[in-house]
């Protein structure tokens, strides 16, 4: 079969996927996951109170949420959130979400506050339990009523992991996730959970994957117009942080996991995605592995935001290293992004590493137009997409390399970085995938 494209999805892994994770196969934004049980009467989990201070706050006011929660039989939740939806379906979850277990005592939940463009929004409380989010009743609504608020400008500061996310970044997909470079969050806005009467606990400050309006230190590289960034990961820390990323395809945080489809050879396990040097490390190895019951020849790196960080539109980037010789790429290395039903909800490919070249696609119903970068790719460079209504354009290091009209969807899409192993593929010694940052920027 003619290796042009990576066609990553096939019925039989979309359904495994939505079976994994518990997920709604229907996309609700751009910034966290699919939201799959809706919380009622029978849930074990109780909200007291949901409030927000201002409750009509102007667009780019601070806006802090207080949600009171209790639980009819013990439960241990692996995070606890108050999600936010605007009118389109957008992600805008206030960061901070943490794990507790809730009990008959009633406990105080205030996420890390944030701000809101204008528009009309859907406020609530959800959990993750057993790998599945469960939204809470009520629902409640507010606008952000477009009247601006001054601000004074952030001091700069050295890049950090904060709540601007990315490439890849917060809880943002089901309203997808986000982050990158920015002024680290102070901590007085660190998350925190508080059970009634006496017993506390406070989440350490934490980055978002969620989409923010805090303006960018810089714009895409060679994408005119005005941005804003609304995620970034510089992978300045000394792990992958998994406020914004999961470490393997789709899976539970520990897992290693098949890959993405039959094409490829290689597990994807946690062990393999690290950070140090200032850069995200993705390794394909020579060392067997077993998933899901199957054994594969090698073992190799991956995140993605699903869950954490969604996007519908904008300018995404990524700088990356990529292995290779003689000018030509090793393996099947990729940046690209995914929607929760493919291929209705699309599927962009800014970069991936086909038969030694660096090329680009976009997947639909109408097919997988797209064409290769001429030149050598491997090594350091950058690579772009603006993703517009109607319309995806490619950039490699800030120089425009294609275009595609046909086919683009509008469904939300979160981040994913891997480093493929084809299956006609030999790893090498030089197999270390190597990012530098990834970041998001949205009109």
């Amino acid at each position: 079969m003619p290796r042009n494209s990576k066609h990553r999805r096939t019925t039989r892994l979309t359904a495994r996927r939505a079976a994994a994770l518990g997920l709604a196969v229907a996309a609700v934004g751009t910034g966290a996951a699919a939201w799959a049980a809706p919380g009622g009467s029978s849930d074990p989990v109780v909200v007291d109170s949901l409030t927000l201070t201002p409750a009509a706050p102007s667009a780019g006011a601070t806006v802090t949420a207080t949600a009171k929660v209790h639980a009819t039989q013990q439960t241990a939740v692996q995070a606890l959130t108050v999600a936010v939806r605007s009118s389109s379906g957008a992600n805008y979850d206030f960061a901070g979400a943490i794990p507790t277990t809730l009990t008959s005592a009633q406990q105080t939940f205030v996420p890390k506050s944030r701000t809101f463009p204008a528009g009309a929004y859907t406020v609530f409380v959800a959990y993750k339990a057993n790998n599945v989010w469960h939204n809470l009743a009520p629902k409640k609504a507010f606008t952000s009523n477009g009247s601006t608020v001054t601000t004074p400008n952030p001091t700069p500061s050295a890049p950090a992991t904060s709540a601007s996310p990315t490439p890849t970044a917060a809880a943002s997909s089901s309203a997808p996730a986000s982050t990158a470079p920015t002024t680290p969050a102070a901590p007085s806005t660190s998350a925190s959970a508080t059970q009634t009467p006496s017993a506390s606990a406070t989440a350490a400050p934490t980055a978002s994957a969620s989409a923010t309006t805090a303006p960018s230190t810089g714009g895409p590289l060679g994408i005119a117009g005005s941005w804003r960034q609304v995620f970034a990961d510089d992978f300045n820390g000394t792990s992958v942080d998994s406020a914004k990323w999961t470490a393997n395809w789709l899976g539970c945080a520990t897992c290693t996991t098949p890959p993405v489809n039959s094409y490829e050879k290689a597990a994807y396990a946690p062990s393999q995605a690290t950070v140090s040097g200032g850069n995200l490390h993705l390794t394909a190895t020579a060392k067997a592995a077993t998933a899901n019951g199957k054994s594969f020849p090698y073992t190799s790196g991956m995140v993605q935001s699903n869950g954490k960080a969604q996007f519908t539109y904008g300018a995404f980037e990524a700088r990356i290293y990529l292995p290779g010789s003689g000018g030509k790429i090793s393996n099947w290395p990729a940046f690209w992004t995914d929607g929760q039903s493919w291929p209705t909800d699309g599927e962009m490919d800014v970069m991936e590493g086909l038969g030694g070249q660096a090329c680009y696609h976009y997947h639909s119903p109408s097919g997988g137009p797209g064409s290769c970068a001429p030149g050598d790719y491997t090594g350091w460079h950058t690579y772009g997409a603006e993703w517009a209504p109607g319309s995806v354009t490619y950039y490699y290091d800030g120089k425009k390399v294609g275009q595609i009209t046909t086919g683009i969807t509008s469904s939300p899409h979160y981040l994913i970085l891997n480093n493929g192993v084809y299956t006609t593929d030999t790893v090498t010694a030089d197999t270390d995938m190597q990012v530098d940052y990834v970041k998001v920027w949205q009109h």
